[in-house]
């Protein structure tokens, strides 16, 4: 476990009195200069015009390439393969020129012949739209940098870091229904428990009333939302009348789950578009309209194979393993002027699924598989998801290496206190659609 596993496992257990002391605490003292530097820096750009931000582009680019180019083997063997030379990279527009990356292209190579030593580095994984789990690593201020700009995005709609939260985004607590956690200073709802237990544990906080934000996954706040206004209207009213806003993040917010929280909770919808890679950082605007943050990164909309549009971004902070010009496979319209993204829309990104367990209760796939970033993910090419009845899945994984023992799979997922029955099988190749599309829940198990 690392340090920050570490330090967050303590603070969750700390004493009521203490716990509330840790949560008025500045996230500055908290996280470090790099906290600061990073609002300064957003700030800075925000305000800067629009020549003068374009320089600040391009020297992040072009010091995002050199860099890769120069310390990572696989960025030396892509774009010598691909016979591009960092040094013609002299505007924006040669940008283009770079050669995009995909999830794909990045498996070819180990995590280590992708990166570099960097003290406190720390190993994330993500699953993304097509559910091809893919490991790296981040330097050790990126989380700073990360709720420099978070917080930049909430605090414009009136968030202040002492407001108390509800979060629902799929935490499987064991046998514990709800727990209070003093870093964003927000009690974590176990979306895996049975929901009379945490009804019940929520009624008894006497703290409810003060709750001013949801913030979790669009699926699962929607769903607790329906259950609760339906089945426990006493627990619901208690905080909906303080709320200021729904804060959602890590699936597209669909229409479905969109009208579900506004009428169930009559509070503003804060989405915003984001991804464990850390290339790519956009606020809604309007419905289904984001607006990049250009200090997060730099995103783009690249003319794909098959006429589609994908969202395309560059980190211009990770050293440790970088994302170039990094395909996120997620497809949008885009509006661009002078090079630069101004504003996207999703038109195929990451809309939650669910699966139902032996209670009945729906469980969202983004916190079932991706949300518990399972051992497993560092042997496999994909992981899909089949459910032919309730309370029971089938988890269909394409590993990385084809004499892969399904024993060493299994044991690498952890499925503890999910009130479902799971099997393993081992696929050659995803399951795709008549389409050709890879969707994380499979309509059809194959034979």
């Amino acid at each position: 476990m690392n340090l920050r596993k570490i330090a967050k496992t303590y603070a969750e257990t700390l004493p009521g009195p203490v716990a509330r002391m840790v949560a008025r605490v500045p996230f500055g003292l908290r996280l470090g200069p790099a906290y600061g530097q990073a609002r300064e820096l957003i700030a800075k750009v925000e305000a800067m015009e629009e020549k003068a931000r374009t320089a600040w582009t391009l020297e992040h680019m072009r010091h995002a390439v050199e860099r890769a180019y120069g310390k990572h083997r696989f960025y030396r063997a892509f774009y010598d393969r691909k016979r591009y030379c960092p040094s013609t990279l002299k505007t924006i527009a040669h940008f283009q020129d770079v050669p995009v990356v995909t999830k794909a292209d990045l498996m070819e190579f180990g995590i280590d012949e992708r990166s570099s030593p960097a003290l406190g580095r720390l190993k994330l994984n993500t699953g993304g739209t097509h559910g091809e789990p893919l490991e790296f690593y981040v330097d050790r201020q990126a989380f700073a940098r990360e709720w420099a700009h978070m917080h930049t995005i909430w605090i414009a709609h009136g968030y202040d870091y002492r407001h108390l939260k509800l979060t629902l985004r799929g935490h499987n607590l064991k046998d514990i229904p709800l727990r209070y956690n003093p870093v964003h200073n927000e009690y974590i709802l176990n979306t895996y428990a049975p929901r009379e237990a945490v009804a019940d544990a929520l009624a008894g906080l006497a703290d409810l009333d003060n709750v001013k934000w949801l913030h979790g996954y669009p699926s699962v706040v929607a769903d607790w939302c329906g259950w609760l206004h339906a089945n426990r209207l006493d627990v619901f009213v208690r905080f909906r009348s303080s709320l200021r806003g729904v804060l959602l993040g890590s699936e597209f917010p669909a229409p479905t789950y969109r009208s579900t929280i506004e009428r169930t909770t009559g509070a503003a919808i804060i989405p915003w578009y984001g991804h464990s890679e850390m290339c790519i950082l956009a606020p809604e605007k309007g419905e289904n309209i984001y607006k990049p943050m250009p200090t997060y990164g730099y995103a783009e909309a690249v003319d794909v194979d098959g006429g589609q549009t994908h969202l395309v971004g560059t980190s211009f902070w990770n050293t440790a393993s970088p994302f170039i010009r990094y395909d996120t496979g997620d497809g949008i319209e885009g509006k661009t002027r002078g090079h630069i993204l101004r504003r996207f829309s999703i038109t195929d990104g990451r809309v939650g699924e669910f699966v139902t367990d032996r209670r009945g209760s729906s469980i969202g796939l983004t916190a079932l598989i991706f949300g518990r970033h399972h051992p497993a993910f560092e042997k496999l090419r994909h992981v899909q998801v089949y459910q032919s009845r309730a309370g029971e899945i089938d988890v269909l994984v394409v590993p990385r290496k084809p004499d892969m023992a399904v024993k060493d799979i299994k044991d690498g997922f952890d499925f503890s206190a999910v009130e479902m029955g799971v099997s393993i099988h081992v696929l050659a190749e995803p399951v795709r659609t008549r389409s050709g599309k890879i969707t994380l829940l499979v309509q059809e198990k194959p034979v």
